[in-house]
């Protein structure tokens, strides 16, 4: 390989180089005529950037088009949603009922340990009316308690199934 050969340069002299004869301007001259000045080029027209754009939203919209199509194999059709939808349903209605049921086993439990509480406190007082105002006594806190607690719980409940269905089935009509 050859290095190029450029021509040398002259050595910079002292200060800057002489202004010529036509553009110097000495006091109490006229100064020179004044000459449009050269204008810079005026870059691209603006049926380039036209063009431009237009190509620049064209492949924007095709590449949106074709993410749509690609895509459409990776989503989930609505068979499956509906599929989805009700297996859910039906795993709910499981749960509820299930939840009624240890609700109902809770609260015989408890009224029967409140009767036979009161049976044991009426047995030893033995008094026939003592017995019967105790059984009495014993089966309305019970059954106040039972209604109380299953009516909270049922209400609950209720209000939650409520949310959750409205909250699934938002914009479904055939939930």
């Amino acid at each position: 390989m050859q290095a190029h050969e450029y021509p040398q340069l002259p050595t910079p002299g002292p200060g800057y180089p002489p202004v010529p004869q036509q553009y110097a301007y000495m006091p109490g001259q006229p100064l020179p005529p004044l000459g449009v000045p050269p204008t810079p080029p005026s870059g691209r027209s603006a049926g380039f950037w036209a063009a431009a754009t237009a190509a620049i939203a064209l492949a924007v919209v095709i590449a949106l088009l074709s993410g749509f199509f690609i895509g459409r194999g990776s989503r989930i059709s609505n068979e499956d949603i509906q599929s989805k939808l009700v297996q859910q349903s039906q795993l709910d209605q499981l749960a509820q009922q299930r939840a009624l049921n240890d609700q109902r086993t809770a609260l015989d439990r408890q009224r029967n340990t409140a009767l036979a509480r009161a049976r044991s406190t009426a047995r030893a007082s033995g008094l026939r009316e003592g017995r019967l105002t105790g059984v009495q006594q014993g089966r309305d806190s019970g059954v106040a308690e039972g209604q109380s607690i299953g009516y909270n719980q049922g209400y609950n409940d209720g209000y939650q199934a409520g949310l959750s269905t409205s909250s699934t089935c938002f914009g479904i009509d055939s939930c």
